[in-house]
């Protein structure tokens, strides 16, 4: 981390939908000495934004909004400008096949927006033809087409439910990430309990994976995450409450749906439970969601929703985890959270309290506390300061 860090910082919040004002992006401003914070600007007009992703050089945020079409719920891709902390101009990438995403990724070479749609299990990404030029729109009569930007999409088949009837009737796609050395897209499945990779670049390659983690059944994996080395993988299970760590192992060339020779790229190491020893709160009460690591990549972090919680393990040499406290929250059903620059605190979204909370962290005891009032925001889902 930069010894030089300004006090003064900006955070985008993505929202969930229904807001009364459709106000489904916020601008943050915050006080990386003080822990202050407060809302410096909304958007109204988008719907449902809830996550997102910032280009590198920081003038883009690409999301995805919610809108009826037919009188029936469907997504478009979407990007703004960005520019001096303010969010500007929204332009349409694409038109989806599905619902609103729950979560959109940006490939590494900046190429492709990827998303997971979650009531449909769909999932895919929109590649990018010419980056220089300004996105064009042509409108017909009857459909938006976007010859800038091509879509490429489909939908996880339902052959291996889990055993958790309520939440695992069918696949779930709930996250989309890259792999290190950026050849292979991952999709979470929380109904499937599996993590499939795809070889995104090559023609068809989503409609087969060439790699697939198997994950105990209900657990229900939510969000995967790199360590910073690119040794380990980490994944969040959102229906056990439970991290499990892989470690990553160097595959066989080539990629290939028919290789018989390729090494698995994953090795299992351990799962821990996000909460406390003796908690009295039952896995189907609760619900993880967010996982993130520190600058360092040296302390783990996950929240729970239900027991509103944020769980910190220490990230051993080994993948393996330590856990070091499950520190409790002020507001409710935490989905998201960001350490502000300097990590002396962190920001929480408390979707059910309509709330965002900013608590002063510390890091030897990996604990939280409330600094100033909470902050009215209508379910924030989505946290990110600008570099």
């Amino acid at each position: 981390m930069n010894a030089m860090i300004a006090a003064t910082v900006y955070c985008i919040v993505g929202c969930n939908t229904g807001s009364p004002d459709k106000d489904a992006l916020k601008v943050l401003e915050c006080d990386t000495e003080t822990g202050a914070a407060k809302i410096v600007q909304s958007v109204n007009g988008c719907e449902g934004t809830t996550y997102y992703q910032i280009s590198k050089d920081g003038k883009t945020l690409y999301s995805a909004i919610g809108e009826k079409r037919d009188e029936k719920s469907h997504g478009a891709l979407v990007k703004f400008d960005l520019e001096g902390h303010r969010i500007g101009e929204m332009t349409r990438l694409a038109e989806l096949p599905c619902e609103t995403p729950c979560h959109i990724a940006l490939s590494p070479d900046e190429s492709v927006v990827s998303f997971a749609a979650y009531l449909s299990g769909t999932y895919g990404f929109a590649e990018f033809k010419v980056e220089s030029e300004k996105f064009k729109v042509e409108e017909t009569s009857t459909t938006l087409h976007f010859p800038l930007c091509t879509l490429n999409s489909s939908v996880l088949p339902d052959d291996a439910v889990g055993p958790r009837q309520d939440r695992q009737k069918k696949a779930y796609a709930h996250q989309t990430f890259y792999t290190p050395d950026e050849k292979l897209m991952g999709v979470c499945d929380l109904g499937c309990d599996r993590l499939n990779f795809y070889d995104y670049k090559k023609p068809g390659g989503l409609e087969k994976p060439v790699l697939t983690i198997k994950a105990d059944p209900g657990d229900g994996p939510r969000h995967a995450i790199f360590s910073n080395d690119g040794k380990f993988l980490f994944v969040v299970n959102e229906l056990s409450s439970t991290v499990t760590s892989y470690k990553v192992e160097p595959p066989t060339p080539p990629l290939t749906n028919s290789s018989t020779h390729q090494l698995p790229p994953f090795t299992r190491i351990g799962k821990w439970s996000m909460l406390p020893e003796g908690c009295s709160v039952k896995p189907i009460d609760t619900k993880a969601a967010a996982i993130k690591l520190t600058a360092d990549g040296k302390i783990l972090m996950a929240s729970n929703r239900g027991h509103d919680s944020i769980a910190f393990y220490a990230v051993n040499g080994d993948g393996t985890l330590t856990l070091k406290n499950v520190a409790k929250l002020t507001g409710k059903f935490p989905r998201d959270f960001e350490l502000m620059p300097g990590e002396k605190f962190m920001v929480v979204g408390h979707k059910m309290s309509n709330e965002i909370q900013v608590y002063a962290f510390n890091r030897e005891k990996c604990e939280l506390k409330a600094v100033g009032a909470p902050i009215p925001c209508w379910r924030p889902l989505c946290f990110k300061f600008e570099e």
